[in-house]
């Protein structure tokens, strides 16, 4: 049977203690597309908006797509960009179109201006438009910070299961086919939604090891229960000073048998609660990480030192010079670093050309209590427009900008200076400014998990170093004002 579905992505994970406000221009470093623009330029690429095209194709179903966009962390959207994006997905639904269901693409950790809750204040509008009847189905990033508005306004909700997040396509193709058995079988979901008095858990999410397998591996025994849906982990956004803040679980039943699936639910938050234990809140500082590169040796693959406290896929500013500046005075060779967000230097670098030699305060304007500049001399080795596609895993196929980009030589680390805070997920990040990442003996770049599906198979080792930041693990450093008290880790259990 042919089905009508509007489809439409909003994607921003907002860090509360960036004093950088998020406007609509901000987007165009990965897209923010409407109409047409979205199948033509998503084809193929690893997107949850490609999975449900896809998916919606071999189903012969129609889909409106009036907005794509997706913007890189940062501070709260200004008020008026926000009601920009809301009007533009609303628009079909304000227009009088009717749709058999709603597919709704979105962060779960987004805050404006205006409001701490974007998501539940989107998904409010949507239902009061579209009836109570018409299903809503909603895919999250792992990090949600997911509130009650969200949960009660939406039909079933859905998390990615993988950091680094690699499965958006996949998640985008359940989400249709899970629109699919409700709309076939007429079913009523109820989705059960707990939350507990914590800022993180397992691991913060990471995959590859400790506490999240066992969690997602629960998901799925859950889900073999007959009158389970679906059974999502929301690891939550703790850089973000909102009341919803935290980790949560959601267990959607069919609307059989809810006492049973409410038990399904309590069994996974407590376990999601358990993992506290094994969620690492302290890491290495700069000098050890320095020790472990000192003992790198010339031809053996690259140590990556992973600057996680100023990474701005985790809303930081992606300036702080603090762990260059380490390798730096430590001397290191055959060394390079990514990314430090800068426009004056380099446009600095643009006036004096490549292969001139600049004097430049680098980095160090967003938090310079935490994170100064660093005053150095450097040679114009690059200048590039800072565009690339990524090759993935993750983010495979989408174009990115990292802005007017220059590559300076400081000593014996190149160093990516972009204009635009990047984190550094894809390799395609050196490799579009000239920089072949396996020949260096030392990489330097801002990342928390997300540069390990491309970038551990290519090194040694790989450390995560907090070098000072506001996305640091060391919560207590930042000043909240809206989350509940008491909470983990701030408060005693």
């Amino acid at each position: 049977m042919s089905r009508s579905i509007l489809l439409a992505e909003i994607m921003h994970e907002t860090n509360t203690f960036n004093r950088t406000p998020t406007v609509r221009a901000d987007f165009d470093t990965r897209y923010y597309l409407t109409g047409d623009e979205i199948p033509q330029r998503l084809r193929d690429t690893n997107t949850e908006i490609w999975g449900v095209l896809t998916e919606a194709g071999n189903l012969g179903w129609s889909v409106t797509h009036p907005l794509a966009a997706s913007a890189s962390p940062s501070g709260p959207m200004a008020a008026g960009d926000w009601d920009e994006v809301k009007d533009l997905i609303l628009a079909p639904l304000r227009n009088g179109r009717c749709f058999d269901g709603i597919i709704l693409i979105m962060h779960g950790s987004m805050v404006t201006a205006t409001t701490d809750d974007a998501e539940g204040d989107l998904l409010e509008a949507a239902r009061s438009l579209a009836g109570p009847s018409c299903p809503i189905i909603v895919t999250l990033d792992m990090h949600a910070n997911v509130s009650r508005r969200m949960v009660d306004a939406s039909t079933l909700m859905l998390a990615y299961r993988t950091y680094p997040h690699v499965d958006q396509f996949e998640r985008g193709r359940h989400a249709i086919r899970l629109l699919k058995r409700i709309l076939d079988e007429g079913l009523q979901p109820v989705q059960h939604f707990l939350r507990r008095p914590m800022m993180d858990a397992a691991d913060h999410g990471q995959t590859a090891s400790g506490p999240m397998p066992q969690l997602l591996a629960l998901a799925d025994e859950i889900e073999t229960d007959p009158d389970v849906l679906c059974a999502s982990i929301q690891i939550g956004f703790p850089w973000s000073d909102v009341p919803d803040i935290g980790p949560s679980v959601i267990v959607t039943g069919t609307g059989n048998n809810d006492t049973a699936v409410q038990a399904h639910a309590e069994r996974l938050m407590e376990a999601v609660w358990q993992s506290r234990a094994e969620t690492t809140l302290a890491f290495p500082g700069p000098n050890e990480a320095i020790a472990e590169a000192m003992a790198g040796k010339p031809g053996e693959a690259p140590l990556i030192l992973a600057d996680f406290a100023d990474n701005p896929a985790g809303g930081a500013y992606g300036d702080s010079p603090n762990l260059l500046r380490h390798m730096l005075q430590a001397g290191l060779v055959n060394a390079a670093f990514a990314t430090i967000s800068d426009p004056e230097a380099v446009q600095i670098a643009r006036t004096a050309g490549e292969g001139a030699t600049i004097d430049v305060a680098l980095g160090g304007k967003g938090a310079p209590d935490l994170t100064p500049p660093l005053e150095t001399r450097a040679k114009v080795l690059k200048l590039n427009g800072g565009t690339f596609v990524c090759e993935g895993p993750m983010w495979k196929g989408v174009a990115f900008s990292m802005g007017p980009t220059a590559v300076l030589g400081i000593e014996g680390v190149e160093v990516v200076v972009s204009s635009v805070p990047t984190a550094v997920m894809d390799p395609q990040v050196f490799r579009s400014v000239g920089i072949e990442p396996s020949g260096k003996t030392t990489i330097g770049l801002k990342s928390r998990n997300h540069f390990k599906a491309a970038y551990e198979p290519i090194a040694r080792k790989v450390m995560l170093v907090d070098a000072g930041g506001i996305a640091s693990m060391q919560l207590n450093t930042l000043t909240y004002h809206k989350i509940p008290r008491p909470i983990w880790p701030l408060d005693a259990d």
